[in-house]
């Protein structure tokens, strides 16, 4: 593999001609909406909560990425931060007992340790109405909790298309409708930096890389931008239908598997999730690091031989004043997806390995 990790690209065969009307993996809920981002579903979310709801405070997680909290903000929504932070493990400090109109639950990286279940059932007990992020625990066993009255999440995440959010409604159908349209600028360059990379990846001879990071860049700037009610594009939608989930799911879980077998023993850094469990489907391989500075270092290493890991996720805004100890700083996450094969990680692996040596 030419590098490992960044922006999915978009293959030749990603279409299929014989397309199926439905993927059975999405039979979830009631009622559901794919749309064009995990933020424009959370944002479909609250305007359906709204038609029949005040709602003035929402209970949220302090880890978390700015483009989750932005529905919230655009439409004046008060934000209540719980704590999410690692002790020997992810810990979650929540207030059972807080005053909130909304408690929004996260399922972390995949690991059924990461998982809410526990406060999503205190709070539904209270009448609370919960919107559960299960963008990745998307593939793992047990996605979403039941009990939960919303489901989020980010396509994108997990599949080469141009577009998708997934919004679900557990027990009841959507009262609004979104556009019969989706962001046409976004989608016609995010397809175009799409198809870039896939012939950077394959053609040996093409090495316009900047070109399609710049287009890449463009998309999500429209996004941030422009995200509110549009539809998927057609395109994804159709490869979302054409999906082997199984096949995705038995090579991530192998490559999660490799790479909890090769880490090596390391007092720098430790698993955020000391065990895989075998329902467990991860988004990303998780590592915390007791330096800031260290994290910068290995990262940049890694980037320096074309491993690209993103770290989850850059302080929003609006919690950087809080003078408190966050994952932010210390976070890595090591790439285990559909796109790489065993000498991939056991390359990513070297490459780590070698750092400290």
């Amino acid at each position: 593999m030419k590098e490992i990790g960044s922006e999915f690209w978009l293959e030749d065969n990603s279409i299929k001609n014989n397309v199926s009307d439905h993927n059975s993996f999405f039979n979830i809920g009631s009622d559901k909406q794919f749309l064009l981002s995990g933020r424009t579903a959370i944002d479909y979310v609250l305007k359906d909560i709204l038609k029949n709801n005040k709602v003035n405070t929402v209970y949220f997680p302090s880890y978390c990425c700015q483009s989750m909290l932005q529905p919230f903000i655009d439409l004046g929504i008060n934000i209540i931060f719980y704590h999410v932070c690692f002790e020997k493990g992810l810990k979650f400090n929540i207030n059972v007992n807080q005053e909130c109109d909304l408690f929004f639950a996260m399922n972390y990286f995949g690991f059924t340790k990461g998982r809410m279940d526990k406060y999503i059932e205190i709070f539904k007990q209270r009448n609370i109405i919960v919107i559960e992020d299960s963008t990745h625990s998307l593939l793992s066993s047990k996605s979403y909790n039941p009990q939960s009255d919303y489901i989020v999440a980010s396509l994108r995440k997990w599949f080469p298309i141009l577009s998708g959010g997934l919004a679900v409604k557990t027990r009841k159908q959507f009262e609004i409708n979104p556009k019969n349209s989706t962001l046409d600028d976004m989608i016609r360059i995010r397809k175009s930096a799409m198809v870039e990379k896939n012939k950077y990846i394959n053609i040996d001879s093409y090495t316009e890389k900047q070109v399609f990071l710049d287009k890449y860049t463009i998309a999500n700037e429209l996004l941030n931008e422009d995200y509110a009610l549009y539809n998927i594009d057609k395109e994804s939608y159709e490869i979302l239908q054409n999906l082997n989930i199984e096949t995705i799911v038995s090579k991530r879980k192998g490559n999660a598997r490799r790479l909890y077998e090769s880490l090596p023993n390391n007092d720098r850094f430790q698993l955020l999730f000391s065990k895989l469990e075998g329902e467990d489907c991860p988004i990303f391989i998780p590592i915390i690091f007791y330096s800031n500075t260290e994290r910068n270092s290995l990262r940049r290493h890694l980037q320096n031989n074309n491993v690209y890991c993103p770290v989850h996720w850059p302080n929003p805004t609006i919690l950087k004043e809080q003078n408190t100890p966050n994952i932010f700083d210390y976070e890595l996450s090591l790439v285990a997806d559909q796109r790489y094969e065993d000498t991939d990680m056991q390359y990513l692996i070297r490459r780590l390995v070698e750092f400290y040596e």
